[in-house]
């Protein structure tokens, strides 16, 4: 049996199966488990470069790829192979299937270039297919069906150089090809990390956009038509909920569910300098539709220690307790990158130490399971640090497939599992930090949950979709049309 044991795919038709649970108190589990280990030259990783990292399964083997700012890695069952020849050029990009032929492509926003995946074996410049970039640098884009077409669309953050750069949307026309649909008209700000996600739960995929040299970052709501309205600067009346355009030098931003009541939440990596007025790095709690979905900022509740060079920032649970856990590097000499554990109620505890993590300057940061046992493994500073895992605690691993009007790779597609006394939501992301990339498979740990559970899927389309799982196993999901 591999790694992650046999696959299983079930369908709820609405009441024609009874799921019936076990109750298990489900709490904060806070063991610290063994090191992490640095695992670059048993697995085939010698010479990885300290760049962006991009997690994806480009040749649909099961065994999670690599692209590592220019140079492509094969996972070959828990080991890599540095593929020669692959026709990518030497730089950055985040993993989409933009045609929906069921293969992985690449976009790389430094140069605006666009990569078509050929049956998993080459890939192919066809880079005229995008519309020229209305900006002259870029430090960051994402992908996401911003449109509902069925079809994923690139946001590109402009950058500088000569001074600030517009942001722009290319949309996907559905027959190969991109169009620019907007553009920054005024108000320009540096770009840097750029990541999406449905923040006020009506389906589509809402922007955050990480800005540097002071500006504010920008949250767009999205109405579903990739029509988007900037709101990072409101407040409620009372100003009783803070604005997410924090101002600081941002290089990254993460989103995800940090407190499990089934909304989104975000955290700012902010670089900042002594001088007060700069933003330190922010815990965001979305405070939900009785609020307006605006956000509360948590983080002198999550006590996070200052550090001047805080950059990218990667959300995952390395413990497989149910809660997402922190990581985010630095780049300035004498600043290390850190480990946060999540231990429920907005409480944060530093781990970095006894998990084994020990990185300085680095702007990479992503998880993915690429040995297929169960627990989150950490791409940072040129290194694979393999988790050893937590043998009493159980998991699930998502492997999500679009089709009809939703696009292959399922970018915007959201799971729910809803457990005795928690809720867990993951939602299948295009781009995470810095430039960086999770895997697309999404991983839930379930603490000592181990029964059977409901998946209640929520494609980009509208349409919800129960499925029932077996623990500790990797299901595949297909769409199934209404």
């Amino acid at each position: 049996m591999d790694g992650f044991g046999y696959d299983i795919f079930y369908i709820m038709k609405s009441n024609s199966i009874r799921i019936t649970f076990v109750t298990v108190i489900f709490t904060a589990l806070t063991a610290t488990g063994e090191p992490f280990e640095a695992v670059n030259e048993q697995i085939g990783l010698k010479g990885l470069p300290d760049l962006y990292a991009a997690f994806g399964d480009y040749n649909n083997d099961g065994w999670v790829d690599l692209y590592n700012g220019g140079r492509l890695w094969r996972n070959d069952r828990g080991t890599y192979t540095f593929i020669r020849g692959h026709g990518l050029i030497n730089e950055p990009g985040i993993w989409a299937d933009y045609d929906n032929d069921g293969r992985l492509d690449l976009y790389k926003w430094m140069s605006n270039k666009l990569y078509r995946n050929v049956n998993g074996e080459k890939f192919i410049d066809v880079s005229d297919k995008l519309p020229p970039a209305p900006m002259a640098s870029s430090k960051g884009a994402c992908w996401g069906d911003f449109n509902g077409d069925g079809f994923v669309d690139i946001y590109v953050g402009g950058w500088e150089e000569p001074g600030y750069q517009p942001d722009a949307i290319y949309l996907n026309t559905g027959n190969g090809e991109f169009r620019l649909h907007w553009k920054e008209a005024k108000n320009h700000r540096p770009a840097r990390g750029v990541t999406a996600a449905d923040i006020d739960g009506d389906g589509d995929l809402d922007v955050y956009v990480s800005n540097y040299r002071l500006e504010q970052n920008l949250l767009w709501i999205n109405d579903g038509k990739a029509m988007f309205e900037e709101v990072a600067f409101e407040r409620d009346a009372g100003g009783i909920y803070g604005d997410v355009g924090a101002c600081g030098h941002t290089i990254g931003s993460a989103i995800g569910d940090l407190d499990n009541d089934g909304l989104f939440d975000i955290f700012i990596g902010n670089f900042s300098h002594p001088a007060a007025y700069q933003d330190r790095p922010q815990f965001l709690r979305n405070m939900g539709p009785d609020h307006g979905f605006k956000f509360k900022d948590m983080s002198s509740t999550a006590k996070l220690h200052w550090q001047e060079s805080y950059a990218s920032p990667a959300l995952g649970d390395y413990d497989n307790d149910g809660d997402l856990d922190l990581y985010i590097t630095t780049v300035y000499g004498g600043d290390r990158g850190v480990l946060y554990r999540n231990d429920g109620n907005w409480k944060f505890t530093n781990v970095t130490k006894e998990m084994g993590i020990d990185t300085e300057i680095s702007e990479q940061a992503a998880w993915a399971d690429f040995d297929n046992d169960g627990d989150l493994d950490l791409c940072t500073n040129g290194t694979m640090y393999r988790n050893p895992g937590f043998p009493d605690h159980h998991w699930l691993k998502v492997r999500i497939f679009g089709g009809g009007n939703v696009n292959r790779a399922g970018i915007g597609t959201s799971v729910r599992i809803d457990l005795p006394n928690t809720i867990l939501v993951r939602q299948v992301e295009g781009a995470t930090g810095g430039g960086n990339q999770n895997d697309l498979t999404l991983h839930f740990g379930l603490g000592r949950h181990d029964q059977d559970v409901t998946l209640n899927v929520h494609w980009p389309d509208g349409t919800k979709q129960k499925v029932t799982a077996v623990v500790d196993q990797r299901i595949d999901v297909r769409y199934e049309s209404p």
